[in-house]
């Protein structure tokens, strides 16, 4: 059995999982990893319910980010290619998000049902914390899911 090196803290939190060391791979990794867990591993364990859980994931995910700022979001999304990201809606009560080239589905066949739950948890969590009010957020349109040319984020406030 190996020791725990810091006994009690067997949480990882954000900050410590964005801490990459791979001096030779770099802090990059193919898609392909991610979607195999994401919608292949996790489906088959968890079944159709994995796309509830992946946005209750992301959702934790957004509000522990701790972002301040629509531009912080559209700054984390960059940086860790989630997709490209614009928002033609910004009102009070509504924020719709486009996801171009979709970090989960872009270049996907179409398979006749949305597929980004995760990346609509993690809007509506950072969401959540920037503005101080409820979210939920649903995709409505997907590239991979449906054939769109961008992923659909509505968030309700």
């Amino acid at each position: 059995m190996i020791p725990n090196p810091v006994p009690g803290n067997d949480r990882i939190d954000v900050k410590n999982a964005m801490s990459v060391d791979r001096p030779t791979l770099g802090d990059q990794s193919a898609i392909a990893l991610y979607r195999l867990l994401r919608l292949v591993a996790l489906e088959d364990i968890i079944g159709r319910g994995a796309a509830g859980t992946a946005y209750v994931a992301g959702k934790k995910l957004g509000v522990a980010l701790g972002l301040t700022s629509l531009d912080a979001l559209l700054s984390v999304c960059n940086s860790l290619s989630l997709g490209i990201i614009k928002v033609p809606v910004l009102t009070e009560s509504r924020i719709y998000v486009e996801v171009y080239e979709c970090v989960t589905c872009s270049g996907m066949r179409p398979v006749g049902r949305t597929l980004c739950q995760f990346e609509a948890g993690i809007v509506a969590g950072a969401v959540q914390t920037i503005t101080g009010k409820s979210t939920r957020a649903k995709e409505l349109t997907c590239i991979g899911g449906l054939g769109h040319d961008n992923c659909g984020i509505e968030i309700l406030l």
